[in-house]
């Protein structure tokens, strides 16, 4: 999910790409075309809930489908006191029940998010993307929330696995403990494969976007299948780990796959493509396509951001690197599987604002909750593959 500064929680065999099959039974294969908004930070797709249309953040970082509930409470992130709506930066477009609203007995709705949290209550609803529909999908409807929306969403696309769910009993009053308690069910994409409306995978192509356009196109969403761009036949697949540095309870007692979590076999960099360093620790690290920023272990981050030119200096207020909006950024590279990512330069710096620019790379100290630290890929890195989520296979694809 969205972690603009602060995450409040926290390999196995590579499969050869050579030896990798696209699934090619398919009823249906839905591509949706995404908004990119906060300067390219943020990915909103169009989903339809009942007979309502709205946009939702595209989340691989969590798993529950949630729009705001027409009239909800806005509250601030420190003391839970309500403040006015428009602070929240949710679209004016809200939810209000339609003649296919199930309201789910028992349970209620409540997630924590690095960003800020929402709660409300859980109800089966008709939920369709782009011409792919389920006619009673379990979601929530958000009647409270801390300011988290772009101007532009009216609540979450959650594309996680089912453990990161956050239906809870209805007993379930503290906003303290939304990661403990879960009343596990399938999400959006789930229920679309087990209903055979679609094969048991999605994929994301983001948009290189303009660094000072607030709102612009933003890539695709593809639901059992390719998203229309080109892209390499090559295949670096990856398998999805169980996340190794969550606790136990963070996902109901169960040692299972929640986030999009693999390993990164290292990491490369340099001041130019002719001068470059590899770091050789490996380390695990999920796919997040809600959070701008790429959390990855201090030992390098400090050294990369120090490459920019001139270099990008530590803000310890905002736990990132402020760097020139007219930086040229260092050459920079993921290995996953049996290649290397680079990334665009001009993919490693985003405006906040007011031309502020920051460096997209930061130190997953900066995310860390005692001895929890979790490394995260996110929007930087999604910006340079088309990337296939494999929920059939338990696997990551990823190609130029």
């Amino acid at each position: 999910m969205l972690l603009p500064y602060l995450l409040t929680i926290a390999a196995g065999l590579l499969v050869p790409a050579g030896s990798i099959n696209i699934p090619t039974r398919r009823t249906s294969s839905a591509t949706t075309t995404l908004r990119a908004t906060q300067y390219g930070t943020v990915f909103d797709a169009p989903v339809t809930i009942g007979n309502q249309s709205f946009m939702l953040l595209v989340d691989t970082g969590s798993s529950d489908t949630y729009v705001m509930q027409t009239g909800y409470k806005c509250i601030n992130s420190t003391d839970n006191l309500v403040i006015p709506q428009s602070d929240c930066l949710y679209s004016n477009k809200t939810y209000h029940k339609s003649k296919t609203y199930r309201h789910v007995n028992n349970e209620m709705f409540g997630v924590q998010y690095g960003a800020g949290l929402a709660s409300g209550h859980m109800a089966y609803e008709k939920v369709s993307m782009n011409g792919v529909t389920v006619n009673a999908q379990k979601i929530a409807i958000s009647n409270v929330s801390n300011p988290m929306g772009d101007d532009v969403n009216s609540g979450l696309l959650g594309l996680g696995y089912p453990a990161l769910t956050s239906a809870h009993p209805a007993n379930h009053t503290s906003n303290s403990t939304y990661w403990r308690d879960r009343l596990v069910y399938n999400p959006l994409l789930f229920t679309m494969h087990e209903q055979g409306l679609i094969d048991p995978y999605f994929s994301l192509a983001l948009a290189h976007t303009p660094q000072n356009q607030s709102t612009s196109f933003g890539g695709y969403l593809t639901l059992g299948g390719l998203p229309p761009v080109n892209h390499s036949s090559h295949f670096s697949t990856v398998p999805v780990e169980i996340t190794e540095n969550i606790p136990l309870w963070y996902t109901s007692g169960k040692s299972v796959r929640s986030y999009w979590s693999a390993t990164v076999n290292n990491i490369t960099y340099g001041s130019s493509s002719n001068n470059l360093t590899t770091n050789t620790t490996s380390f695990q690290a999920f796919v997040d396509s809600g959070n701008d920023i790429s959390y990855l272990p201090p030992a390098v981050v400090e050294h990369i951001n120090a490459l920019f030119s001139p270099p990008a200096t530590y803000d310890s207020d905002l736990g990132l690197y402020v760097v020139d909006c007219s930086a040229k950024a260092p050459e920079f590279g993921l290995s996953l599987g049996d290649q290397t990512f680079y990334h665009d330069g001009s993919d490693l710096i985003y405006q906040i604002g007011g031309g502020v620019c920051v460096s997209n790379l930061a130190s997953s100290a900066e995310v860390s909750l005692g001895d929890v630290t979790l490394n995260i890929i996110s929007v930087p890195f999604l910006k340079n593959v088309v990337a296939v989520f494999d929920f059939g296979k338990n696997e990551m694809r990823a190609m130029r």
